[in-house]
């Protein structure tokens, strides 16, 4: 009996060590953990969604309208000049440097095609100078180029009349 009763202690020990209670009580925490943690992706999901719904797809929509727009914008033919080639010696005092460029004019309309063939020798004479002006330096990144363009709009744009210039292209740019 001593036995019986040692294995139905050892028995109880066994189980209570590896019983059914505490591993019950560790499903249940599993189970809880599992279902604030979908809570959470629920909740994640859908605010990632509102948001889209409220923010970007609005501005989506703005988007393409502006889109629209600046499609039938383009829509319009562009009337481009095509100037003769300059090439220039840049203000470089260490060196000579020369830069051979070719530009292509935007204009309004076709109206302004005559008036630039008629102000060409001034044109050409405020392309020039303002090359003359620049060094190597001031034009061999994108952003001194782009300001390059700018200032040539700037400049030609003086010498109108019955429009505007609206952008200056470089068909060729060689710096040598």
């Amino acid at each position: 009996m001593a036995k019986e009763e040692k294995t139905e202690g050892e028995e109880k020990k066994k189980e209570g060590e590896l019983g059914d209670a505490p591993p019950v009580k560790n499903n249940k925490k599993r189970l809880m953990m599992l279902a604030i943690i979908g809570a959470g992706i629920i909740v994640i999901l859908g605010g990632g969604f509102i948001g889209w719904k409220f923010f970007l797809h609005k501005g989506a929509d703005e988007g393409t309208a502006g889109a629209a727009a600046e499609h039938t914008a383009k829509d319009i033919p562009a009337h481009i000049v095509s100037m003769d080639p300059f090439v220039v010696n840049l203000a470089d005092t260490s060196e000579i440097t020369y830069l051979k460029i070719t530009i292509n004019l935007e204009v309004e309309s076709e109206i302004m095609t005559e008036e630039l063939k008629t102000k060409t020798p001034q044109i050409r004479d405020a392309v020039l100078m303002l090359l003359t002006s620049k060094t190597a330096d001031d034009v061999k990144d994108t952003g001194g180029k782009l300001a390059l363009q700018d200032e040539m709009v700037s400049r030609i744009n003086n010498h109108l009349h019955t429009g505007k210039v609206k952008a200056v292209y470089f068909t060729e740019f060689v710096m040598q």
